[in-house]
């Protein structure tokens, strides 16, 4: 197929046939849920549940690829699903305009694999809980200003309790950065590439330094 020639250097037919077969649940179509949504879509992945409460405000503008001055005021998830059928008419989502909680099995049903793009650690909590209840895995990605942080939350090796202990609120923001939300959501991609594919799995957490050009993978105890 023409639209993913540039793709079989890399990904077999085989592989190929397997993302488009995949379901991916992308909860937060902010700064790095664009991203990915972007990537999947471009990758081949057509079947999507698209989750969050919030419209697209100006002090979006700056960082989130869905966020344009025709989109303000708009629902980041419709406006998610409208971006993907742009780039392939086949693509199919189920959109979800609400706030997930650890009950919200409903959101995250058929997905295969599940993308954390949210922005505070109470609600990724919530949902590495409700992965828990489902048997599902999470790709976690977080950014604060220069510097991000991805991994893999699986069933039987759960993370993000142990990356965030017992704080429950965030420290103040130091702002998020462009450059930071694409080369973090894109090695969110990367690792659910790992999953779906069945490669070896990455069981540490990956820490992205954009200032210093540096990364760094640490192991959790």
């Amino acid at each position: 197929m023409d639209r993913y020639a540039r793709n079989y250097s890399s990904i077999t037919n085989e592989e190929q046939e397997i993302l488009m077969n995949t379901r991916v649940a992308i909860v937060g179509l902010g700064g790095l849920g664009g991203y990915v949504l972007e990537n999947l879509v471009r990758l081949g992945v057509k079947s999507f549940n698209l989750i969050d409460r919030d419209v697209f405000e100006e002090s979006n503008l700056n960082r989130q690829i869905l966020s344009t001055e025709m989109t303000l005021g708009m629902r980041k998830a419709e406006e998610g699903f409208r971006r993907a059928k742009t780039i392939d008419r086949s693509v199919e989502a189920r959109v979800f305009n609400a706030e997930l909680d650890e009950n919200s099995f409903e959101m995250l049903e058929g997905a295969d694999i599940v993308v954390d793009c949210l922005d505070s650690i109470d609600s990724r909590l919530k949902l590495e809980s409700l992965c828990e209840k489902m048997g599902l895995t999470l790709i976690h990605g977080a950014i604060r200003g220069y510097y991000g942080q991805v991994a893999i939350s699986s069933p039987g090796h759960r993370i993000l309790k142990k990356i965030y202990r017992d704080l429950k609120r965030d420290r103040e923001s130091l702002g998020n950065l462009p450059m930071t939300c694409m080369v973090t959501a894109s090695l969110q991609v990367n690792l659910l590439l790992k999953v779906v594919l069945n490669e070896n799995l990455v069981k540490d957490l990956i820490l992205i330094d954009v200032k210093n050009m540096e990364i760094e993978r640490l192991k959790l105890q």
